[in-house]
């Protein structure tokens, strides 16, 4: 079990990416924190983790992520529950489409807050809890971003205004967190077959090619909590880059595909652009190439 006895915190875990990253930790061996707005989602998240049997603990906490003394008041309770935290995602996320001049101005705001304001509250909450004493095993603050950054699409002007704010936020957070034992870092996933995309169709087993599951992002998540990752700081992961390259090893010659170091000169050579995108998470790739 890669992250044994750990202690992480993965908010917005009721459904989506947030559930299938809280079970990835959980059978890893990691206790595990869950929190949303909705206990019905958050329970059966439990449940779930409970049936993989591994004897991890599981504490469950409401919150609205946008409201700070409610987020304060849970991440003092998972520290009492867990212990130290080692790891904490923020996760939760809000996207509602629509053209911009015809764009409810609350709904609007409300992308803006739960996408930047939920994961400031998230770190300054947890901020005093997490384990801050060993520069070998630094806490981890994962963000879950998108691919809206900087790819902007037409009808998401909400979502993706607050995709950009959040990346600026890790950009200034990684600044003041960069002599403490605390990496700052974010996935900004592609599509993902969620109830953000695809509302009550998701998960009816007809997403549209190219949309990813949420647990085909649980790799990239698992390996940040990691000690591998333990020197990673303030970098943007776009998995879409790393599928990519998980193409290219498919065809890859067999003697070029067994890590990192025998496939990066093939890489280079087959997709310079690719290479340069991909090239300083070698260990990523290594994690990767072990796990396919």
């Amino acid at each position: 079990m890669l992250l044994k006895e750990k202690n992480i915190v993965v908010t917005g875990s009721g459904r989506g990416i947030g559930k299938a990253v809280a079970l990835a930790y959980a059978n890893e061996g990691a206790n595990i924190g869950l929190t949303s707005r909705t206990l019905e989602e958050l329970n059966n998240t439990k449940n779930e983790i409970e049936s993989l049997e591994t004897g991890v603990k599981v504490v469950v906490r409401t919150a609205d992520i946008i409201k700070y003394e409610e987020v304060e008041a849970i991440f003092k309770e998972f520290h009492n529950e867990l212990g130290s935290l080692d790891g904490v995602v923020a996760n939760a996320g809000f996207a509602w489409s629509g053209l911009a001049v015809e764009l409810d101005p609350e709904k609007f705001d409300m992308m803006l807050k739960v996408n930047i304001l939920g994961v400031f509250n998230t770190f300054k909450a947890a901020y005093p809890y997490l384990k801050k004493d060993d520069k070998n095993a630094k806490a981890r603050f994962l963000i879950t971003g998108s691919a809206a950054f900087p790819a902007a699409t037409a009808r998401f002007s909400g979502y993706t205004a607050g995709k950009y704010g959040v990346v600026g936020f890790q950009r200034s957070l990684a600044l003041e967190t960069k002599r403490e034992n605390i990496t700052v870092n974010m996935i900004l996933p592609m599509q993902v077959d969620t109830k953000m995309l695809r509302g009550r169709k998701a998960g009816d087993g007809n997403k549209p090619p190219g949309v990813m599951d949420p647990g085909d992002l649980n790799d990239y998540y698992v390996f940040m909590m990691t000690d591998e990752a333990n020197k990673i700081h303030d970098e943007l992961i776009y998995p879409a880059d790393f599928e990519n390259v998980k193409k290219l090893l498919n065809d890859a010659p067999a003697g070029n595909k067994e890590n990192w170091d025998s496939f990066k000169d093939y890489l280079e050579e087959k997709q310079p652009k690719l290479y340069s995108n991909v090239r300083k998470l070698g260990n990523l790739l290594d994690f990767l190439i072990t796990r396919s």
